[in-house]
């Protein structure tokens, strides 16, 4: 069978290759590969900077974000079959099944030993067929094969959300304005999601006010900011809620004085850059005074995936076809490396299986 495969101790080394197909174990489903979205950390991971190989392997097959169809399962596995459409959750339980792991929070897992599909000592499902626990599989509607392969971003979109929500559970709160800082696909679906909740959303980004990413918040009621032009720092508003998906540093301080009283931040990006704070004191300051909370998120959970199937059906069923332009470019396998070589525009690149 066909895989898209890399080495991260090799950079640049991805590569389609022939596979055997897998042979599923005992409960396990054989899964048919529709299709994978590719993201920044399949990137990072061929750029070597990212990335653990399967135990005994000198390859990692990638692909996180996927869409496919059972090709095989037990008749005894309660609640699926052969031929259901599904998506298959990211992260495994850690060795230790410590408490998070084992009481379903994964995304939350204390040891650090978990397991991600695609990304840290697991194969991925960049293949035209691969495996899965059913117990991490998400059931899929007919009505979302187009856009399904969204899913996994959307669920850590839905998780930051939610979080903010359950943190802020600490007092009496209505939130009425959200920044959403950086508009890659992360980033647009936490400003439709916060726009199902009745929201206004701002979504900062560096792309012009012409550009399709600009023209996705404004279909569904947003503001876009372009940062080149007005700096976040430049803006009169003060918000309730703001999340942070550049990754950037510069980026991501730029957000704190926006952030309201009793407000909530979120970063969800990587940072990788080597930038001091001088004026961390204020920052901290800043917390103190106006009760705001600062908290990191990371990956998500299977109710952040069913959650997320529920808000993409009411996203197309107010917003129409809005989720599909977050799809700007789909290639057929033997064109892979179109994916690792995203032009200025693209928000979302998937490589097709069928």
């Amino acid at each position: 069978m066909r895989a898209i495969v890399t080495n991260p101790a090799k950079k640049n080394s991805v590569k389609l290759v022939n596979l055997p197909k897998p042979v599923p174990k005992r409960k396990e489903a054989l899964l048919r590969t529709t299709c994978v979205g590719i993201d920044g950390t399949d990137r990072e991971i061929n750029e070597g900077l990212y990335g653990t190989l399967p135990e005994d392997s000198d390859h990692i097959v990638l692909g996180h974000e996927a869409l496919a169809t059972i090709e095989k399962i037990e008749e005894t596995t309660s609640g699926f079959s052969a031929g259901d459409l599904v998506v298959p959750t990211v992260r495994r339980p850690c060795q230790e099944n410590c408490l998070n792991c084992r009481t379903g929070e994964v995304d939350m897992c204390l040891t650090g030993n978990y397991f991600e599909h695609g990304i840290y000592k697991l194969d991925g499902f960049a293949s035209d067929y691969a495996v899965s626990d059913p117990r991490f599989l998400i059931k899929v509607p007919e009505e979302l094969k187009d856009i399904a392969v969204l899913l996994e971003p959307m669920s850590v979109a839905e998780k930051a959300v939610t979080h903010c929500f359950k943190i802020q559970q600490r007092t009496r709160w209505k939130p009425k304005k959200a920044l959403v800082n950086g508009a890659g696909p992360v980033g647009l679906l936490t400003t439709l999601i916060l726009r199902l909740r009745g929201l206004e959303v701002y979504a900062a980004a560096t792309r012009t006010k012409d550009s399709q990413k600009s023209k996705i918040v404004n279909c569904v009621g947003g503001t876009y900011v372009n940062v080149v032009e007005t700096p976040i720092t430049e803006l009169k508003e003060k918000f309730d809620i703001i999340i942070e998906a550049t990754g950037n540093v510069s980026a991501a301080l730029g957000t704190l004085d926006a952030l309201g009283a009793n407000g909530i931040l979120c970063f969800l990006g990587i940072y990788r850059e080597k930038l001091a704070c001088e004026e961390f004191g204020k920052v901290l300051t800043s917390m103190v005074l106006k009760n705001q909370v600062i908290f990191g998120s990371v990956s998500s959970n299977k109710t952040h995936f069913e959650t997320g199937v529920e808000d993409m059906l009411k996203i197309k069923r107010r917003f129409k076809s809005v989720l599909n332009q977050l799809i700007t470019n789909k290639i057929q396998v033997h064109k892979f490396r179109e994916a690792f070589q995203p032009t200025h525009e693209e928000i979302k690149t998937v490589i097709c299986f069928d």
